[in-house]
């Protein structure tokens, strides 16, 4: 299954985009990079460490994805259309983001070819990703769609509590305690 960095950074020079005109801030757990509901003025690089993008209604909260190492934060709708987050960005735990202007990263993409593919690219893999999702949700039971997330997410998984994989599966930690001792009885 994919890794959960939708791209390789490095051979388009994104990396080194932030590395050279972005700013290095660290995070702790918890930490918020984005706030649902408000405007977001920078795109990050993750550097060390991993987040969750969540939507949250009153005490609900549903998990959108896993971003780790080498993966970027942000929230295009509210970079390109200068419209509110629609979701929060949290640090998993302590993190390290390069983190650049909304601005300075548009300027690039518009006017740079190697950043127009990369920022194409990007965008395709996450259309097929949401698309997969979504698909995911539709016709797939819940113990089939805890596979594939081990599968996508198994080089972070002990990184990412149950209660957020409960969360990113859109059932409660219950359910998924149940799913997990079901899939042990049948390893043995």
């Amino acid at each position: 299954m994919k890794d959960p960095k939708l791209v390789h950074l490095d051979p388009n020079g994104i990396r080194q985009l932030f590395l050279t005109h972005g700013k290095k801030i660290k995070l702790k757990k918890k930490e918020i990079f984005a706030k649902q509901g408000l405007p977001l003025f920078s795109v990050g690089l993750v550097g060390t460490g991993g987040f969750k993008l969540v939507y949250k209604q009153g005490k609900k909260e549903w998990i959108k994805s896993f971003i780790f190492e080498g993966g970027l934060l942000g929230s295009l709708p509210s970079i390109l259309g200068h419209q509110t987050s629609k979701y929060s960005i949290l640090a998993l735990e302590p993190s390290e983001v390069f983190v650049l202007t909304a601005n300075v990263f548009k300027t690039k993409m518009e006017k740079e070819n190697q950043y127009k593919d990369f920022l194409i690219q990007f965008l395709s893999n996450l259309y097929l990703k949401k698309e997969e999702r979504v698909a995911d949700f539709l016709l797939l039971e819940p113990e089939k769609r805890y596979k594939k997330f081990i599968q996508e997410y198994h080089s972070v998984l002990e990184r990412i509590s149950q209660i957020d994989q409960a969360a990113y599966l859109g059932i409660t930690n219950v359910a998924l305690s149940r799913i997990k001792k079901r899939i042990f009885e049948d390893i043995r």
